[in-house]
Protein backbone atom coordinates (compact mmCIF):
# COMPACT_ATOMS: atom_id res chain seq x y z
CA UNK A 1 0.00 0.00 0.00
CA UNK A 2 2.53 2.64 0.99
CA UNK A 3 6.02 1.32 1.50
CA UNK A 4 8.66 0.09 -0.92
CA UNK A 5 10.78 -3.02 -0.64
CA UNK A 6 13.92 -1.08 -1.45
CA UNK A 7 15.24 -1.18 2.10
CA UNK A 8 15.17 -4.94 1.89
CA UNK A 9 16.72 -5.42 -1.53
CA UNK A 10 19.79 -6.85 0.13
CA UNK A 11 17.65 -9.92 0.80
CA UNK A 12 17.05 -10.49 -2.91
CA UNK A 13 18.34 -13.71 -4.39
CA UNK A 14 21.52 -13.95 -6.42
CA UNK A 15 19.42 -13.91 -9.57
CA UNK A 16 18.44 -10.30 -8.92
CA UNK A 17 20.70 -7.91 -10.78
CA UNK A 18 22.45 -5.23 -8.66
CA UNK A 19 20.46 -2.02 -8.53
CA UNK A 20 17.27 -3.56 -9.88
CA UNK A 21 15.23 -2.43 -6.88
CA UNK A 22 16.58 1.09 -7.29
CA UNK A 23 14.10 1.40 -10.15
CA UNK A 24 11.17 0.21 -8.06
CA UNK A 25 9.71 3.60 -7.21
CA UNK A 26 9.60 4.58 -10.87
CA UNK A 27 7.76 1.43 -11.91
CA UNK A 28 5.55 0.72 -8.90
CA UNK A 29 1.93 0.29 -10.01
CA UNK A 30 -0.61 2.95 -8.97
CA UNK A 31 1.76 4.79 -6.65
CA UNK A 32 2.96 8.10 -8.10
CA UNK A 33 5.45 10.17 -6.17
CA UNK A 34 3.83 12.76 -3.88
CA UNK A 35 4.42 16.37 -4.90
CA UNK A 36 3.27 18.18 -1.75
CA UNK A 37 2.91 17.29 1.95
CA UNK A 38 -0.85 16.82 1.59
CA UNK A 39 -0.22 14.00 -0.89
CA UNK A 40 1.53 11.98 1.81
CA UNK A 41 -1.74 11.42 3.66
CA UNK A 42 -4.25 11.74 0.83
CA UNK A 43 -6.56 8.74 0.99
CA UNK A 44 -4.47 7.16 3.74
CA UNK A 45 -5.09 9.16 6.90
CA UNK A 46 -8.41 7.46 7.81
CA UNK A 47 -6.81 4.02 7.55
CA UNK A 48 -3.76 5.12 9.52
CA UNK A 49 -5.99 6.62 12.22
CA UNK A 50 -8.59 3.88 12.53
CA UNK A 51 -6.65 0.72 11.72
CA UNK A 52 -3.00 1.29 12.61
CA UNK A 53 -2.84 4.02 15.27
CA UNK A 54 -4.60 1.87 17.94
CA UNK A 55 -1.84 -0.72 17.52
CA UNK A 56 1.01 1.74 18.20
CA UNK A 57 2.65 2.44 21.56
CA UNK A 58 0.60 5.14 23.33
CA UNK A 59 3.64 7.04 24.67
CA UNK A 60 4.57 9.84 22.28
CA UNK A 61 8.26 9.41 23.12
CA UNK A 62 8.24 5.75 22.00
CA UNK A 63 11.19 4.86 19.77
CA UNK A 64 9.71 3.82 16.41
CA UNK A 65 11.44 2.60 13.25
CA UNK A 66 9.65 2.64 9.89
CA UNK A 67 11.36 -0.16 7.95
CA UNK A 68 11.17 0.48 4.22
CA UNK A 69 9.63 3.92 4.71
CA UNK A 70 9.39 4.75 0.99
CA UNK A 71 8.20 8.33 0.60
CA UNK A 72 7.61 8.50 4.37
CA UNK A 73 3.81 8.53 4.40
CA UNK A 74 3.36 6.69 7.69
CA UNK A 75 6.36 8.38 9.26
CA UNK A 76 4.81 11.74 8.37
CA UNK A 77 1.57 10.65 10.02
CA UNK A 78 3.41 9.63 13.20
CA UNK A 79 5.24 12.94 13.38
CA UNK A 80 2.02 14.89 12.92
CA UNK A 81 0.53 12.89 15.78
CA UNK A 82 3.27 14.04 18.12
CA UNK A 83 5.62 11.07 18.12
CA UNK A 84 9.04 12.57 18.79
CA UNK A 85 11.47 9.66 18.36
CA UNK A 86 10.75 8.27 14.92
CA UNK A 87 13.01 7.37 12.06
CA UNK A 88 12.69 5.68 8.70
CA UNK A 89 15.09 3.84 6.43
CA UNK A 90 14.94 2.96 2.75
CA UNK A 91 17.47 2.08 0.06
CA UNK A 92 15.90 4.13 -2.72
CA UNK A 93 17.59 7.56 -2.75
CA UNK A 94 14.81 9.02 -4.92
CA UNK A 95 12.17 8.24 -2.32
CA UNK A 96 14.36 9.50 0.52
CA UNK A 97 14.91 12.76 -1.38
CA UNK A 98 11.16 13.23 -1.86
CA UNK A 99 10.47 12.48 1.80
CA UNK A 100 13.02 15.05 2.96
CA UNK A 101 11.79 17.67 0.52
CA UNK A 102 8.20 17.26 1.77
CA UNK A 103 9.18 17.69 5.41
CA UNK A 104 9.42 14.12 6.68
CA UNK A 105 12.07 14.12 9.41
CA UNK A 106 14.71 11.56 10.32
CA UNK A 107 14.79 9.50 7.13
CA UNK A 108 17.97 8.00 5.76
CA UNK A 109 19.24 5.66 3.11
CA UNK A 110 20.23 2.43 4.83
CA UNK A 111 20.35 -1.29 4.27
CA UNK A 112 17.83 -3.13 6.41
CA UNK A 113 20.01 -6.03 7.49
CA UNK A 114 22.94 -3.85 8.56
CA UNK A 115 20.72 -1.28 10.22
CA UNK A 116 18.78 -3.83 12.27
CA UNK A 117 21.97 -5.64 13.27
CA UNK A 118 23.58 -2.43 14.52
CA UNK A 119 20.56 -0.75 16.10
CA UNK A 120 18.24 -1.76 18.86
CA UNK A 121 15.99 -0.82 21.73
CA UNK A 122 13.06 0.11 19.51
CA UNK A 123 9.64 0.17 21.13
CA UNK A 124 8.02 -0.49 17.76
CA UNK A 125 9.19 -1.49 14.29
CA UNK A 126 6.75 -0.84 11.44
CA UNK A 127 6.94 -2.74 8.15
CA UNK A 128 4.02 -1.82 5.91
CA UNK A 129 3.87 -3.56 2.53
CA UNK A 130 7.42 -4.86 2.85
CA UNK A 131 7.42 -8.54 3.80
CA UNK A 132 5.72 -9.70 0.61
CA UNK A 133 8.81 -8.55 -1.33
CA UNK A 134 11.14 -10.87 0.61
CA UNK A 135 12.00 -14.33 -0.76
CA UNK A 136 10.60 -17.04 1.46
CA UNK A 137 14.01 -18.45 2.44
CA UNK A 138 15.05 -14.98 3.67
CA UNK A 139 11.87 -14.25 5.62
CA UNK A 140 12.69 -15.77 8.99
CA UNK A 141 16.21 -14.28 9.17
CA UNK A 142 14.73 -10.84 8.53
CA UNK A 143 11.99 -11.27 11.11
CA UNK A 144 14.50 -12.55 13.65
CA UNK A 145 16.67 -9.47 13.11
CA UNK A 146 13.63 -7.27 13.65
CA UNK A 147 12.74 -9.12 16.85
CA UNK A 148 16.26 -8.70 18.20
CA UNK A 149 16.17 -4.97 17.45
CA UNK A 150 13.12 -4.51 19.68
CA UNK A 151 13.24 -3.81 23.37
CA UNK A 152 11.84 -6.59 25.56
CA UNK A 153 8.10 -6.19 25.21
CA UNK A 154 8.52 -4.18 22.00
CA UNK A 155 6.16 -4.65 19.08
CA UNK A 156 6.40 -5.32 15.37
CA UNK A 157 3.55 -3.91 13.27
CA UNK A 158 3.37 -5.22 9.71
CA UNK A 159 0.96 -5.14 6.79
CA UNK A 160 0.88 -7.40 3.73
CA UNK A 161 -1.49 -8.23 0.86
CA UNK A 162 -3.93 -11.02 1.69
CA UNK A 163 -3.88 -13.87 -0.80
CA UNK A 164 -7.29 -14.98 0.51
CA UNK A 165 -8.76 -11.84 -1.08
CA UNK A 166 -9.37 -13.52 -4.44
CA UNK A 167 -11.59 -10.58 -5.46
CA UNK A 168 -8.68 -8.09 -5.23
CA UNK A 169 -5.43 -10.02 -5.74
CA UNK A 170 -3.01 -7.31 -4.65
CA UNK A 171 -0.19 -9.81 -4.41
CA UNK A 172 -0.26 -10.40 -8.16
CA UNK A 173 -0.49 -6.71 -9.04
CA UNK A 174 3.20 -6.05 -8.36
CA UNK A 175 5.87 -8.01 -10.22
CA UNK A 176 8.32 -7.65 -7.31
CA UNK A 177 6.15 -9.51 -4.80
CA UNK A 178 7.87 -12.73 -3.78
CA UNK A 179 6.08 -14.30 -0.80
CA UNK A 180 2.28 -14.51 -0.49
CA UNK A 181 0.51 -14.46 2.85
CA UNK A 182 -2.85 -15.29 4.30
CA UNK A 183 -3.78 -14.51 7.88
CA UNK A 184 -2.82 -18.00 9.14
CA UNK A 185 0.51 -18.07 7.28
CA UNK A 186 1.46 -14.58 8.48
CA UNK A 187 0.79 -15.62 12.07
CA UNK A 188 2.79 -18.80 11.52
CA UNK A 189 5.80 -16.95 10.11
CA UNK A 190 5.90 -14.49 12.99
CA UNK A 191 5.65 -17.25 15.56
CA UNK A 192 8.38 -19.27 13.82
CA UNK A 193 10.61 -16.18 14.07
CA UNK A 194 10.19 -16.23 17.84
CA UNK A 195 7.57 -13.52 18.32
CA UNK A 196 4.94 -13.79 21.02
CA UNK A 197 1.34 -12.58 21.29
CA UNK A 198 0.81 -12.54 17.52
CA UNK A 199 -2.47 -10.98 16.40
CA UNK A 200 -3.72 -10.63 12.82
CA UNK A 201 -6.34 -8.07 11.81
CA UNK A 202 -8.38 -7.33 8.68
CA UNK A 203 -7.78 -4.03 6.88
CA UNK A 204 -11.29 -3.42 5.58
CA UNK A 205 -13.08 -0.24 4.50
CA UNK A 206 -12.96 2.63 7.00
CA UNK A 207 -16.04 4.81 7.35
CA UNK A 208 -15.12 8.49 7.13
CA UNK A 209 -18.02 9.81 5.04
CA UNK A 210 -21.29 8.67 3.51
CA UNK A 211 -19.75 6.77 0.59
CA UNK A 212 -17.13 5.02 2.71
CA UNK A 213 -19.74 4.23 5.39
CA UNK A 214 -21.87 2.54 2.73
CA UNK A 215 -18.85 0.56 1.55
CA UNK A 216 -18.06 -0.52 5.10
CA UNK A 217 -21.65 -1.67 5.64
CA UNK A 218 -21.77 -3.55 2.34
CA UNK A 219 -18.45 -5.19 3.13
CA UNK A 220 -19.90 -6.67 6.32
CA UNK A 221 -22.58 -8.33 4.21
CA UNK A 222 -20.04 -9.61 1.69
CA UNK A 223 -17.89 -11.04 4.48
CA UNK A 224 -20.88 -12.83 6.01
CA UNK A 225 -21.71 -14.36 2.62
CA UNK A 226 -18.13 -15.53 2.07
CA UNK A 227 -18.03 -17.12 5.52
CA UNK A 228 -21.29 -18.91 4.77
CA UNK A 229 -19.80 -20.30 1.55
CA UNK A 230 -16.75 -21.48 3.50
CA UNK A 231 -18.93 -23.24 6.06
CA UNK A 232 -21.02 -24.97 3.41
CA UNK A 233 -17.91 -26.19 1.59
CA UNK A 234 -15.77 -27.34 4.51
CA UNK A 235 -17.55 -26.78 7.79
CA UNK A 236 -16.84 -24.10 10.41
CA UNK A 237 -13.41 -22.48 10.13
CA UNK A 238 -11.06 -20.70 12.49
CA UNK A 239 -11.58 -16.93 12.43
CA UNK A 240 -8.18 -16.35 10.83
CA UNK A 241 -9.27 -18.41 7.83
CA UNK A 242 -12.23 -16.09 7.32
CA UNK A 243 -10.37 -12.80 6.79
CA UNK A 244 -11.02 -11.71 3.20
CA UNK A 245 -9.86 -8.09 3.13
CA UNK A 246 -7.36 -7.25 0.40
CA UNK A 247 -4.72 -6.46 3.04
CA UNK A 248 -4.07 -7.72 6.55
CA UNK A 249 -1.94 -6.39 9.37
CA UNK A 250 -0.39 -8.07 12.35
CA UNK A 251 1.22 -7.21 15.64
CA UNK A 252 3.84 -9.39 17.29
CA UNK A 253 5.89 -8.83 20.43
CA UNK A 254 9.34 -9.64 21.68
CA UNK A 255 9.05 -11.48 24.96
CA UNK A 256 9.20 -9.25 28.02
CA UNK A 257 12.39 -11.00 29.17
CA UNK A 258 14.01 -10.56 25.77
CA UNK A 259 13.18 -14.12 24.76
CA UNK A 260 10.30 -15.46 22.66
Amino acid sequence: MIHSADTLSDFATAADAPGRFDRYSASRPNHPAPVCPADLLAGREPTFRRRLAPLLPPARDARILDLGCGYGEFLYYLQRQGYTDTRGIDLDPAQIEVACRLGVRHVQRAEARDFLASSGDFDCIVALDVLEHIPRDQMLPLLELAREALRPGGRLLCQVPNLAAFHTPLFFMDFTHRTPFTAPSLKQALEMAGFANVRVYPMGPVAHGLASAARALLWKGVTAALRAIQTVEGGPRDGLCSIFTSAICATAERGSNGQP
